[in-house]
């Protein structure tokens, strides 16, 4: 009787096993296919207030440059590298609108930046200024959009910086 009562109890206890192993959506089984779709290029442009600007104003300290995205579609944590062909990056506003150098090339957030020449020797002839602005994603390294500016010299051999075209 015992010998009866284990071998059932052994029979139950496997088929209850294999039952398990079997039944759809254990562990065991595949996982289900996901696609991530492709990120979609942004619309982006700079926008540069004063359109123009010598280190003698005493209005700001530069020419701010804002990334203005037209699309709408921005994945969380993008970043923004800033280059310039001339020039370097500023940081200044509230709360103690003190000026902080960011460099060129310069990598951060959405926030604006100002582009200014003061700390740059004085020379004649200087070229236009090519600032290039390309958004990123980091997770997957990734160019999301890209945007120019292209800054002249009035005179043409002065120290006024004049915005002339956006691309």
């Amino acid at each position: 009787m015992k010998k009866w009562a284990l071998l059932s109890g052994a029979l139950v206890l496997a088929l209850i096993l294999q039952c398990g192993c079997l039944a759809p959506g254990s562990p065991q089984s595949q996982p289900a296919l996901t696609t991530t779709p492709a990120p979609e290029p942004l619309f982006i442009q700079i926008n540069a207030t004063p359109a123009r600007y010598n280190p003698a104003m005493s209005s700001t300290i530069g020419i701010r440059l804002v990334a203005a995205n037209t699309s709408g579609i921005l994945p969380s944590g993008a970043l923004f590298t800033w280059h310039t062909t001339f020039g370097t990056f500023y940081h200044w506003g509230p709360p103690d609108f003190k000026v902080v150098e960011l460099g060129a090339p310069y990598t951060g957030d959405q926030e604006p930046v100002y582009w200014s020449y003061f700390s740059e020797p004085v020379e004649k002839g200087r070229q236009p200024v090519t600032i290039a602005l390309g958004v990123w994603d980091p997770a997957t390294g990734s160019v999301l959009g890209n945007a120019s500016l292209r800054i002249g010299w009035e005179p043409p051999d002065g120290v006024t910086a004049i915005i002339e075209r956006r691309g």
